[in-house]
């Protein structure tokens, strides 16, 4: 019997990252991508399909896609991306199934990183858990009493719960989202505003290494991160109630910095009887975001074979 694999797609503001997984959910062969060199459709269109070319070997049989904004599951149909322009009201899956002749499922890019730690991660066994993916944006998603909390699109986009009356612009449109208190664009901003830094390769990971060698402005942005976040998950404690909080994306690279004062900040906001056994804990597969776009689309195959 025939091997099947899967192409899993964790779409990114910054990063696009494809692999080729199978069905235990290994990653067999990856490859990065730049977002902005993607941001055109007919650019991006064809690099799928041309990662897909140069991996036939494997015999694909779908391809699930993760996406940073809202989605409408069902048709593989995005609404629009808030921190990608140009992506309102089109079509992904339809327009790649036309070309790659297999099934293609896309859905919001948390879900998917929810999805993977929820089979084979860190939130293994939890009934509830609440996960954020921390980068360009901030992506979240629910378990709740075992099963994905979507509502008629794809997310519950936790990033976009207002922090602040009189906050910056977001993309989604609003103002004062979360977003713009831990995006990774807000801690090099805030980064640079102290250090009077103009150095254009500056990377949150760059920070995070400033932090650990001990300087004040780089501590004091993670201090401030910590702050915001750990209020916002208080606020989320209050309402879900979760076992676990799960960290993952780019910016979860600095587990170690904030992590004690993310917790402490949540154990002074939230409701001390929600807080006794809470675990907070960052993602513990490496490429969750493609191995859970990877599950997807074998899951989505697998279901529709029950249904025949």
């Amino acid at each position: 019997m025939r091997k099947k694999y899967y192409l899993g797609i964790d779409w990114g503001g910054t990063y696009i990252k494809a692999g080729i997984v199978n069905g235990s959910g290994q990653i067999l062969a990856k490859e990065t991508f730049v977002s902005e060199t993607l941001r055109d459709k007919p650019v991006f269109i064809e690099k799928i399909c041309s990662f897909a070319a140069d991996f036939k070997k494997f015999h694909i049989e779908g391809i699930g896609i993760g996406a940073p904004g809202i989605v409408d599951v069902q048709k593989g149909f995005i609404y629009y991306l808030p921190n990608v322009p140009g992506w309102e009201k089109y079509p992904l899956a339809g327009t790649l199934e036309k070309k790659l002749g297999i099934s293609v499922t896309v859905d919001n890019d948390a879900n998917v990183f929810a999805l993977a730690e929820t089979r084979l991660g860190s939130a293994r066994g939890a009934e509830r858990v609440i996960f954020l993916t921390l980068g360009t944006g901030v992506g979240g998603a629910v378990i709740f009493g075992g099963k994905l909390l979507e509502g008629k699109i794809s997310a519950l986009e936790l990033g976009h719960v207002p922090l602040s009356l009189k906050g910056k612009p977001c993309g989604c449109g609003g103002s004062g989202c979360v977003e713009t208190f831990l995006g990774n664009k807000y801690l090099i901003a805030s980064y640079r505003s102290l250090k009077k830094d103009n150095e254009k390769k500056l990377e949150v990971k760059d920070i995070y290494k400033k932090a650990l060698g001990g300087e004040k402005e780089a501590l004091f942005v993670w201090r401030e991160f910590s702050t915001a976040l750990g209020k916002f998950l208080a606020g989320m404690v209050n309402v879900f109630s979760p076992e676990v909080i799960v960290l993952g994306g780019g910016v979860s690279g600095a587990f170690k910095i904030f992590k004690p004062w993310v917790f402490a900040e949540i154990k002074r906001q939230a409701m001390w009887p929600q807080v006794t056994n809470l675990k907070l804990v960052r993602a513990k597969l490496k490429d969750a975001g493609i191995v859970g776009a990877a599950l997807l689309a074998k899951e989505k195959i697998n279901l529709s074979k029950i249904r025949r």
